[in-house]
């Protein structure tokens, strides 16, 4: 880079990462968090309120919005309440979901009530709980699920311990189901179960849906550069029935950054790159909507460079950055976000960010993740007063500094 090229990248980091709002951000994170969101999973009223909402942010700053749709072929969510009930030596209690007992994602179905004893799963047999309290994974889970179905168990009661919110955080995705019921537990409650008689009905159901990815555009002065692409997803792990998921670090956090970073570039003078904007759906079932985007630019040529966002609510000291792919090494962009984060004093360090940049990284793009940071991600109290609005404004004016200085490559 020229020093001509390089006093404007300056010049314009400064610029864009000034005029970054807070507030904006801010209540776009609060729009995403309301309980009619319904925790922005596939397939609810809720997930398609966001879509509507988050077109109308990008609109209202003068860009044109455009969606692509996609096949998602199961979305889990829960049909109604469900009921853990556990009758020991002690008085029988029921459990409290979400605190005390979960659904798996491994589950077969539980159309109906299931009550039996809770054996060691050792000594599991007909019409008995399987209580496991070590868990194998991948296919040796569902080898030993065929073995319980074989003796005749009715049920599996897996350990799950209760994350830092006192939650057992939920889980959305998972390897393919086995052919027995499935209930996480608490540790100590599992423990305490073996040898008490054990009521369960937790109706989790498949689905397929449809995802929805949200782009716009801002053309550079040089129209044919390589674009730069600023992607943030939005979707969340959903709402239980009778518990709001206001998914509001992650991502809706990351979603608000986006937005106030389109609105700020959109009116400031033209980058010399082209800015693509991309807000993208079911990052929390694997990464889906940006796979399918990565899959998308690739057959058409176009190989930009990927800034995704995940986590922006909480600032812990330093900024996560994860780059990819490693061969060869996205000299641009560790240059760009280098000379952003020393102009702005922001400390970056390299970590895992396992987000969708992951998914344009696997398409040979280079990609770098940003993270901060959520108080309590997949857990009802990933809420809005939990936001950092400190850490937003890192976030937004890491970003558009790291544009700047990328866009004048």
């Amino acid at each position: 880079m020229t020093d001509t090229a390089q006093n404007a990248a300056h010049t314009a980091a400064q610029d864009l990462a000034a005029a970054f709002d807070v507030p904006r951000a801010l209540a776009t994170v609060e729009s995403l968090c309301t309980p009619d969101m319904s925790g922005r999973s596939l397939g609810s009223a809720g997930h398609d309120r966001a879509i509507r909402h988050l077109g109308e942010t990008l609109t209202a700053t003068g860009l044109t919005v455009r969606q692509e749709t996609f096949p998602v072929r199961e979305v889990m969510r829960l049909a109604h309440q469900p009921v853990c009930r556990l009758t020991t030596p002690r008085p029988a209690r029921t459990l409290t979901h979400r605190s005390e007992f979960a659904e798996h994602p491994r589950s077969g179905p539980m159309p109906d009530s299931l009550t039996g004893v809770v054996a060691e799963a050792d000594d599991a047999g007909q019409g008995q709980w399987a209580a496991l309290a070590n868990v194998p994974q991948g296919r040796a889970f569902a080898d030993l699920a065929d073995q319980f179905a074989a003796r005749g168990v009715i049920g599996i009661l897996t350990a799950q311990n209760a994350d830092g919110s006192g939650y057992l955080t939920k889980r959305v995705q998972g390897a393919t189901p086995v052919p027995l019921p499935v209930v996480a537990v608490r540790p100590d409650l599992l423990a305490a179960a073996v040898g008490g008689e054990l009521t369960a009905h937790v109706p989790l159901l498949r689905e397929p849906a449809t995802g929805t990815n949200i782009f716009a555009a801002l053309p550079g002065t040089r129209p044919a550069a390589r674009p730069v692409l600023l992607t943030a997803h939005y979707d969340g792990v959903g709402a239980d029935p009778e518990l709001h998921f206001p998914c509001a670090g992650d991502n809706a956090s990351g979603a608000g950054v986006l937005c106030e970073a389109a609105r700020v570039l959109s009116r400031a003078a033209p980058l010399p790159r082209p800015v693509h904007f991309a807000l993208l759906d079911a990052e929390e079932l694997g990464t889906i909507g940006s796979h399918h985007h990565a899959r998308r630019l690739a057959e058409d040529g176009l190989r930009p460079d990927v800034l995704n966002v995940d986590m922006a609510g909480k600032f812990n000291g330093k900024i996560a950055v994860e780059l990819g792919p490693a061969d060869p090494a996205p000299k641009l962009l560790i240059a760009a976000l280098d000379a952003a984060g020393r102009q702005l004093r922001l400390p970056l360090y390299a970590a895992p960010v396992s987000s969708d940049n992951r998914r344009y990284a696997q398409a040979g793009f280079p990609a770098a993740g940003i993270g901060l940071g959520a108080a309590h991600y997949h857990s009802p109290l990933d809420s809005l007063d939990r936001i950092d609005p400190d850490a937003l404004g890192k976030a937004g004016r890491l970003l558009l500094a790291s544009v700047a200085h990328l866009a004048h490559t």
